[in-house]
């Protein structure tokens, strides 16, 4: 081979090479059916990089339940990357549906006590009410609570309400009206409350969260290619190009662009190119 054409393939090869080094730090992720990336990360088969520190995902290899974010509560049923969402649910309130008393126990934003999250408008509310001091109305749902469980005084009864408004709206003023003790959980939108037993179905099938993280990992990726990353040691998003820098945002285009785009010439394109 010509001279000119080895130097033109050297020149080449560096950047490829660099990008499928970069594939290998992070390669593709799945836990199930859910697939894994930034700011996610799988603990146990990928370094914290990958992802954002808190966006630990633990996977259970088994598959007998779904995976847990970051050592919490939260298992993760869904990801929606192209609007930063995902749908969990809190295992307080899931493992046991058959306790539907349990919200009273339960304070929904201290367990999202995660800067990052916070719990989408689209949600639904679930309202858990006890202890009232007079009556609610009658689309109040009795619950049959156990003492153990979150019971009134006296073995009085709680009562569930389902409010397609995220800020409870009406049910806030009829608890606030009947002197209600309660509690709120967020659920996905779809399934009505027709029934004491459908409690247990609303709150498994969890509850939509929305993310923001610092740094644009779509122009990362882009822009030149980059791969977007975490580098705990500048607490500070990265954005990894095939030249091997980081950026703090996106991949300039650099040499490697140049070369590609740029035209050849007759004679180069012969050397590079030669006829069959």
């Amino acid at each position: 081979m010509h001279a000119a054409a080895v130097l033109a393939l050297l020149v080449l090869l560096p950047p490829l090479a660099l990008a499928a080094a970069l594939d290998a730090d992070c390669p593709p992720a799945s836990c199930g059916n859910l697939s894994i990336r930034y700011p996610f990360w799988l603990r146990g088969q990928q370094p914290s990089s990958c992802g954002y520190p808190s966006f630990g995902i633990d996977c259970d290899p088994a598959g007998r339940a779904p995976p847990l974010l970051n050592d919490s509560y939260l298992r993760v049923l869904d990801i929606h990357y192209g609007n930063s969402s995902f749908v969990a649910f809190h295992t307080n309130l899931a493992d046991d549906p058959t306790s539907g008393c349990r919200a009273t126990k339960f304070n929904m934003s201290a367990a999202i006590a995660l800067s990052l999250l916070t719990i989408s408008p689209a949600n639904w509310e679930l309202f858990l009410c006890g202890n009232c001091a007079r009556r609610l109305p009658a689309d109040w749902l009795p619950m049959n609570c156990s003492a153990g469980s979150g019971a009134g005084a006296g073995g009085a009864p709680w009562f569930v309400y389902l409010s397609h408004d995220e800020h409870g709206g009406e049910a806030d003023r009829e608890i606030a009206a009947a002197g209600c003790q309660f509690s709120a959980v967020p659920v996905m939108p779809g399934l009505e409350l027709r029934a004491p037993g459908d409690y247990g179905r609303l709150v498994r099938r969890g509850f939509l969260l929305e993310w923001k993280v610092p740094g644009d990992c779509a122009a990362c990726k882009a822009t030149g290619g980059g791969q977007c990353r975490f580098d705990a040691g500048e607490n500070a998003f990265r954005c990894l190009c095939p030249d091997g820098s980081s950026q703090p945002a996106t991949c300039a285009r650099g040499e490697f662009t140049t070369l590609l785009t740029d035209p050849m010439t007759p004679y180069e394109r012969k050397l590079l190119f030669p006829a069959v």
